[in-house]
């Protein structure tokens, strides 16, 4: 993995170099052009505020890793090899380490809710540490995660039991770890093939990914048990802000933080709505809606994992703080 990362920065840095004259800010997505994030949310955002900026300091999109693989973004616009990018805080463990509280069984349900609870930790100051290096623009999350399976409807935890699964994250694989499965590590973009294969058996993930890979095809059988989910974020960086006239600094400003951030998950939480929808119409796939009982023994299977979150941490005082913080939010 850091050979792969070392080897796309260097990439990067090469496209950077050639380009550099380039008066664009460049805007990295790790998905393609039509890829929801990066049509939906980041080109949707750069058409908005381009018309507000002054000439010379416009953005322009660069996706499907055109500067650099997924697992990179975060050190691309730290280094200025991209000026933004959509970034995955959990795809870089150790990181941002405080983010990943969103990861926790039952605490996100919708990205509204997970997205209220990044920012009011924000607001709170408890991730200044994490993005001392970056201009927040947008701090979000996916809403929960559903079980895709290929042969079979899974209800009960130990369904799951002797199974191997796509992980989303270091602490996803913890998390299968709990319900008996095992975890494998495998790019969105091969996840439809080794699904087919036979390699593993099921994934969690969310229904816009369903769509977009057409895993209908190959794990007709959905689960909806809002698994996990994961922290998003879309990062300056901090040097390009600054360079910046205090006028372009005041369009930013304006379209940044938490306001920004409720609008992006309010397209999250209907795109992944109207998908479900569609499939549910549709009759060609399985869904398996959960009842008191069964969500019962799921939270039970998986009630170790606050603290193991917490385990997992270098700061376990203020993974402690977070945690409790984070919880509180949940429930409102």
């Amino acid at each position: 993995m850091i050979k792969s990362i070392i080897k796309a920065t260097t990439v990067a840095i090469s496209l950077f170099a050639i380009s550099a004259e380039a008066r664009e800010m460049r805007v990295s997505s790790f998905e393609p052009p039509q890829g929801f994030y990066s049509s939906k949310i980041l080109q949707a955002w750069i058409d908005e505020i381009n018309p507000k900026l002054s000439e010379g300091a416009k953005f322009k999109l660069y996706p499907g890793s055109m500067l650099g693989a997924p697992p990179a973004q975060a050190e691309l616009v730290k280094a200025g090899v991209a000026d933004m990018a959509l970034v995955v805080p959990t795809y870089t463990p150790g990181l941002f380490p405080m983010t990943g509280v969103v990861e926790i069984p039952g605490m996100v349900k919708t990205s509204s809710k997970g997205t209220n609870i990044l920012n009011s930790l924000s607001e709170d100051g408890a991730l200044d540490a994490e993005y001392a290096d970056y201009k927040i623009i947008a701090l979000f999350t996916t809403p929960g995660y559903r079980l895709f399976m290929t042969d079979k409807a899974v209800k009960a935890p130990e369904d799951l039991s002797g199974l191997k699964l796509r992980s989303p994250s270091k602490f996803g694989s913890t998390l299968f770890d709990m319900v008996g499965a095992s975890a494998v590590g495998i790019p969105a973009p091969q996840v439809y093939e080794n699904l087919e294969r036979g390699v593993v058996q099921g994934a969690v993930w969310v229904m816009d990914a369903y769509r977009t890979f057409r895993l209908n095809e190959v794990a007709p059988y959905i689960t909806s048990t809002h698994f996990t989910a994961s922290p998003m974020a879309v990062l300056m960086n901090k040097r390009t802000y600054t360079a910046l006239s205090d006028e372009d600094k005041a369009v930013i400003d304006a379209m940044s933080g938490r306001k920004t951030a409720e609008w992006i998950a309010s397209v999250v939480d209907t795109t992944d709505a109207e998908v479900e929808a569609a499939f549910r119409s549709d009759n060609k796939v399985s869904f398996v809606d959960l009842d008191d009982d069964s969500k019962a023994a799921w939270e039970a299977a998986l009630l170790a994992a606050p603290k193991a979150w917490v385990k997992a941490q270098p700061d376990a005082a203020a993974a402690e703080a977070v945690l409790k913080r984070a919880s509180e939010l949940s429930t409102k």
